[in-house]
């Protein structure tokens, strides 16, 4: 037979087979509607061979029926025909083995087919438990062959089977060091993008029936409700990828062509990094540090959503940090295991807020208290109100820069009289990226750059920065290139800009007056804050960044 006339028999046997299908599912549909049981499509369900092995498989052929899921004290399986004598007793053995009543679900042949195939190709899924997700050593490996590039990357995860979709997408974010994974459906496709270093990059494109059965197994690992589309939805599950231990939050959001996913990706591995660590220049480190030594007090640490707040606050919380002293933390989420710290999370489904878990924590005797957001004025003025009365607290809250944080904190309802005495100091940062040493390239840097970064640097105190060093007619700073190890951005890697306001003094006495914020800034300046601009190109004459980060972050 010609080769045109044979592809065009097996278009028609695929689509007579889809159309067999879809009346398959029709016909066991209409079943449990005559049943009053519920129905599900088995076909992109993302089986859990724990789960699926706890019935044999001959049995599960001679009763028509499969194990499908179970969480907890929720069992559930799925049946051709519940009126089959097999299926009695299998039911009677499951119950028997679990302790549970399972909820019957009618599926159809195809469906039965389906899960039946899983228990041929088990090791493709290796989850310790239900809610978890495995990756092995091996599988990380192959993907470090694609770390040169995105592109490499991207082509390699759009080639995999919608079943292999997940571990081949999580293990990419871990392989590339992402902090958030987003998968974003559109007309004809899904986008996959990795959050690196800060910045959102493009990774892959792939079908819209591999996003649904990722979106499936997401639902399922999270405990979330599969037949919600129209309404938002969060939780998480834990992930092992190699010998490291994974806490992912899943956040899904309704959309006009489907659901929004985004992954953030905790490493349970990963400590507390020391104020040197942070970016830090030693007059600031010794600012901050002059702080810790105190007993009582409030400490804020401001900036955007990503700036790197909480992670500065847990390297506070490490300086302080001693067998007598009792820590008590209450986030959302816990980003951070503290070794010795007592650490709660909000669950606002059950009713413990901030401000609720924050007067919890009050009457438990803490020394140090940590509330991961200052979001309310209720909070605020509990955290404050602590402050005042023998506990040292941290806290993180929005805001632009650090004088700005008392206004945000006076818009909130609390009056100056309080806040002058209970704020301690306040660290405003963003997080800028580091060239990668591999393929950083010096250049010359010319007359109009200078003059630049000298007028935002006027002011400054000549022992953090000598202006006779924009005056070498030699001087260089660094520009990207890209490379393999930098998966060709030109940068690996973050560090902090900070500006750090320390409210004693002229500047409690200005708080406490109402200033106004560029007021503030005028006298923290001359009592010698930097901004977190100068900062910035404090760490651009180092040659730790680019210019073109310090305008990224000025941006924002």
């Amino acid at each position: 037979m010609p080769q045109g006339r044979l592809d065009k028999t097996k278009d028609i046997g695929a689509k007579l087979t889809a159309l067999n299908i879809q009346q398959e599912e029709r016909l066991a549909s209409r079943r449990a509607e005559i049943l009053h049981l519920p129905y599900i499509d088995l076909f992109a369900f993302p089986f859990e061979s724990g789960v699926l092995e706890a019935i044999p498989r001959t049995e599960a052929q001679a009763a028509g029926a499969v194990l499908f899921y179970k969480k907890g004290k929720d069992l559930r399986m799925g049946v051709v025909n519940p009126q089959a004598d097999a299926f009695d007793g299998l039911v009677e053995k499951v119950e028997k083995k679990f302790g549970l009543k399972p909820q019957v679900y009618i599926i159809s042949h195809h469906s039965l087919k389906t899960a039946i195939a899983r228990y041929q190709r088990e090791e493709a899924y290796v989850p310790l438990d239900t809610d978890t997700i495995s990756i092995s050593q091996e599988q990380l490996d192959q993907f470090q062959e694609a770390l040169d590039s995105y592109e490499k990357l991207g082509q390699r995860i759009s080639s995999v089977v919608p079943s292999e979709l997940m571990s081949s997408i999580m293990a990419g974010a871990v392989k590339m060091g992402a902090s958030d994974v987003h998968i974003e459906p559109r007309r004809d496709e899904a986008q996959l993008r990795y959050r690196i270093d800060g910045v959102l990059q493009n990774v892959a494109t792939f079908g819209l029936s591999g996003w649904k059965h990722l979106l499936s197994r997401l639902k399922v690992v999270s405990d979330l409700k599969l037949n919600v589309h129209h309404m938002p939805q969060e939780g998480g599950f834990v992930m092992h990828a190699g010998d490291t231990k994974y806490d992912i939050r899943i956040s899904i959001l309704p959309g006009g062509l489907g659901e929004y996913i985004v992954l953030r990706l905790l490493n349970r591995k990963e400590g507390a990094l020391s104020l040197d660590q942070l970016g830090m220049k030693a007059r600031d480190k010794e600012v901050v540090e002059e702080a810790l030594k105190e007993s009582t007090g409030l400490i804020l640490s401001a900036g955007p959503t990503g700036s790197g707040k909480t992670t500065t606050i847990v390297s506070c919380l490490a300086v302080v940090n001693r067998p007598e002293f009792k820590i008590i933390t209450l986030e959302d989420p816990i980003e951070y295991r503290v070794v010795g710290a007592e650490q709660t999370e909000v669950d606002a489904s059950a009713g413990y807020t901030f401000p609720v878990g924050l007067r919890s924590i009050l009457r438990q005797d803490p020394d140090i208290i940590f509330v991961g957001e200052m979001r309310d004025s209720e909070t605020a003025e509990t955290g404050i109100h602590a402050a005042m009365t023998g506990h040292l607290v941290f806290s993180t809250i929005h805001s632009n820069d650090a004088p700005g944080v008392i206004l945000r904190l006076v818009g909130m309802g609390l009056m100056p009289y309080v806040l002058a005495p209970a704020i301690d100091l306040i660290i405003a940062q963003r997080l800028v990226r580091l060239v990668c040493k591999k393929c950083s390239e010096e250049y010359k840097v010319d007359k109009k750059t200078k003059e630049h970064i000298s007028n935002v640097m006027e002011g400054v105190d000549r022992s953090v920065f000598d202006p006779a060093i924009l005056a070498d007619p030699n001087l260089t700073f660094f520009k990207t290139t890209g490379c393999k190890d930098c998966g060709n951005t030109g940068y690996r890697g973050r560090v902090g800009a900070f500006e750090i306001l320390v409210v004693k003094g002229e500047l409690e006495e200005m708080v406490l007056q109402g200033a106004d914020a560029a007021s503030l800034r005028e006298v923290a300046q001359e009592h010698g804050m930097t901004t977190i601009r100068q900062d910035a190109y404090l760490k651009v004459i180092s040659k730790l960044t680019t210019i073109e980060e310090v305008e990224r972050i000025s941006e924002e």
